[in-house]
Parts: C-alpha cells; structure tokens; sequence
C-alpha cells in the first residue's frame, strides 16, 4: 500500500535514491498535478530545485518566488513549501534534497548546519541560472543520477562551502512562532492524513484552541486547517493513482472514507473523475 512515510517529529520521511546515502534526486514536470501545483509540506531535508525548462513559482513559508529558466531555489530545512504555476503552464524541474547527516556529523558541520536551519534563518535563497551554487547543484545531481557514491561524497565540500557563505550572509527570516505552531500541526496532518483527523486533533498538536488554529492557516497558508487536509489528502492519492492503484485503493490509502466520496471531493475539486485522472496521467506520460 502506498503510504507516505513519517519521522518520529511528523516530517516527511523521504525514500532516497542512492544508495547508502540521504540523497533523493528526480527530474519532473508540473502537468502531473491536476491543478500544476504539488502539495504544500515540509521536510527535515534542505531541498535545491531548478527549473530546466519553463517557469514556475514557488511558496516558502508565505513567501511566493518565481523562477525562469534555468534559475534555481535552496529551501531551508523545515519550511512548508511547493512548487506551482500561477498561470497553469507546464515546467520541467529537477530536485536534490540532501538530510545534513550526508556532510558529515561531526560536532562543528552539525553546528553550523543547526546555526543554519534555526528558524531565524532565512527560509530560502534565489539561486541565479549563472551562480556557483548552480553549478554545484547539477554537479551533485550527475553524480547521484550516476549512483555514485564517491562523486557524491566529492561535493559536499562545495555544498558546505555553499552553506557557510549562505550562513555568513545572516538574512533575516520571517519565521517565529506563527510557523512554529503551523509546523506542528501540518506535521500533524502528514503523519495521520491516512486516519480519521477531526478539526481538534489539529488544533490540539499545535496546542492552540480552534479558532486560533483557523485563523493561522487562513493568514499565513490562505486555507483552512480541514480544506487544507483534504488537499493533501487529494495530492496523495494522486500519487497512488499515478503509481498504479484503483481508485479505492487510493482513497483507502489516504483517509477518504470510501470510493464514491473519494471521487466526489476529487470531482468538486478538480472537474473530472480519478479515473479520468488516471487516463490522462497516463496518455501525458507516454505522449
């Protein structure tokens, strides 16, 4: 059954692609969202992302950036973010997201590293088509899209470099304890998305009373903790029903109770049915 996995804190637990190394690399493409937008979340990994053909956008913790061809984003560790097109355009991107732990655990590289993705920090850096933190980015994605291990290994000086000169710069940040709280409570909905979550237990994990918890995620995620979840729980089974699942299985797998409500939320949200879905998905991908 396909299942997003979870740390012990909530966060995304990601599958990585090398192997014996916390690294995950993909190349996509936005058109494989519904909406060409993928599904706001956070994750205890840095993440590096470029736009290789077309444009796109992109949210950091309220903050919306877009991106042209070429130019790419460093987004901090922690931070709610995704990738969208404002006008529905597709773009082809690829992604590095890299835990930490791969440079190193010594007590100075995991001091800096905590120096760098405390909520102070910044939450995300522009990265210009032409600057050296580019040129870092596609050589760590050769290497992994190798499987290389010791070429991987190779570039963390260059990335820990990237991460001092990043850390020297002291931008400030906009986080606090807004984020802190909604970090809570969407790490919440990512670790029991596939259960029956009621408005309380939201609020609850983020230790605030209902009203207030409504009105975080309405200012600075411009939702609603309930909207918000069911949205997560769509993207989720469009990823089931990408990787192949009927469409109860996938509403199973994501906390919708049954398949006939499944595919009436989804044809609300999105004017077509998950089979539809699926069919298209499938025509565009071998198109």
């Amino acid at each position: 059954m396909h299942q997003l996995q979870v740390n012990p804190d909530g966060s995304e637990r990601l599958e990585y692609t090398v192997e014996g190394m916390p690294v995950r690399i993909s190349t996509d493409r936005l058109r494989i969202f519904q909406d060409f937008s993928a599904a706001c979340h956070w994750h205890d990994d840095f993440e590096m992302l470029a736009a290789m053909d077309g444009e796109m956008d992109y949210f950091v913790n309220s903050r919306r950036i877009h991106l042209k061809k070429g130019d790419g984003i460093f987004v901090n560790a922690r931070r709610l973010h995704y990738g969208y097109s404002e006008t529905k355009q597709d773009c082809t991107y690829r992604f590095v997201l890299f835990h930490p732990d791969l440079l190193g655990t010594s007590s100075a590289v995991q001091g800096m590293i905590s120096s760098l993705s405390a909520d102070e920090q910044a939450d995300f850096w522009h990265l210009d088509a032409s600057s050296e933190e580019m040129l870092i980015f596609h050589s760590l994605y050769a290497a992994a899209e190798a499987g290389d291990a010791l070429l991987v290994l190779s570039n963390c000086a260059g990335l820990l470099d990237m991460l001092r000169r990043i850390l020297s710069e002291k931008p400030a940040g906009e986080n606090g304890t807004d984020w802190q709280l909604l970090r809570r409570m969407t790490e919440y909905i990512q670790a029991h998305y596939a259960e029956k979550v009621s408005l309380e237990q939201i609020a609850s994990a983020g230790a605030v009373c209902r009203s207030r918890c409504c009105a975080l995620f309405r200012a600075r995620l411009d939702t609603t903790p309930v909207e918000y979840l069911t949205r997560y729980r769509l993207y989720k089974a469009c990823e089931c029903l990408r990787d192949g699942m009927n469409v109860t299985e996938a509403a199973l797998a994501c906390g919708f109770n049954g398949s006939s409500y499944f595919a009436e939320v989804f044809k609300r949200t999105w004017n077509l049915t998950p089979k539809d879905y699926q069919k298209n998905i499938i025509g565009r991908d071998t198109a």
